[in-house]
């Protein structure tokens, strides 16, 4: 090594790395972001009998009970084709954006020993939280995939367009896994807090209902309206629900999502880089 390259490598120890040098840095160590999860998912569920076919069974058992509540209680059915896939793709879509948020808020803090013993980009943290998730996602897009040609769907050209879709959603739970990691570094009281935003958030983001049939009445308030259409999971599980159902999707919602997910990656990554050399030391 030249010393002008000795110069370029060497930095004082308590100073942020470039950003192009600390994205090899992680990518460089893309086994350790890899190996955390498959392990996580390994050792979930051990004890129990059914083991990791609760990984299944707990989002299958949420479908069953929104099935019950909303479809057979509350009627929210009515008008809407193959309503057990449609409630089924909102379900699975919804949750991994959750998962993966919420575990995000825990990553650094219940890592602080490793942490404090391992010098290595921070942000693999969230993002070994974010896969792992993923992970989990592809036994529930096998299960949609089986329940679309059980209900007569059958297999679409539209699912092509899954790995573009999954593409997005994940650019949206990374940036909100970052925002939401530095937060509870500095307020444990976050990631108690998130789980109810989620519960709140998913009425507003039609999972278990059709929105569109609030947006379009009259008495709807405006900033009710202005809450839906800001919201990205709206368009994310119209998305999903295009790929499976066919269901209408306007490419100006396609490109509004993209580039909200975008923002919330940069925005995200970047809040969670400042406060890169504190994770640890609290």
């Amino acid at each position: 090594m030249t010393a002008t390259e000795n110069a370029t490598a060497l930095r004082p120890l308590h100073t942020q790395a470039p950003v192009d040098r600390y994205l090899a840095d992680m990518w460089s160590r893309r086994d350790f972001a890899v190996a955390m999860p498959v392990e996580q998912i390994r050792a979930s569920h051990q004890d129990t009998l059914l083991g990791n076919i609760w990984h299944l069974g707990n989002p299958m058992l949420n479908v069953a009970v929104y099935y019950l509540v909303f479809g057979l209680m509350l009627n929210t059915d009515r008008g809407i084709r193959n309503f057990i896939l449609w409630l089924t793709v909102g379900v699975f879509a919804y949750r991994l954006t959750q998962a993966s948020v919420t575990g995000g808020a825990r990553s650094i803090s219940r890592n602080q020993g490793l942490l404090r013993s391992l010098r290595f980009p921070r942000a693999l943290l969230p993002v070994s939280e974010v896969i792992s998730r993923l992970l989990t996602f592809g036994f529930e897009l096998g299960v949609l995939a089986v329940l679309a040609v059980g209900t007569g769907e059958g297999v679409s050209r539209r699912w092509l367009a899954l790995p573009f879709v999954i593409l997005v959603h994940t650019m949206l739970n990374l940036g909100g896994a970052f925002i939401t990691a530095r937060l509870n570094d500095s307020f444990r009281d976050v990631e108690q807090i998130v789980p109810y935003m989620f519960r709140l958030l998913r009425y507003v983001s039609g999972v278990m209902f059709p929105i569109e049939r609030y947006l379009d009445n009259a008495t709807t308030a405006p900033y009710i309206q202005r809450i839906f259409n800001l919201n990205p999971l709206v368009d994310l599980v119209n998305l999903y629900r295009w790929v499976f159902l066919g269901l209408p999707m306007e490419l100006f919602q396609v490109a509004q999502l993209v580039v909200v997910s975008s923002l919330v990656l940069m925005v995200g990554f970047w809040y969670f880089r400042r406060a890169e050399l504190r994770y640890g030391r609290s």
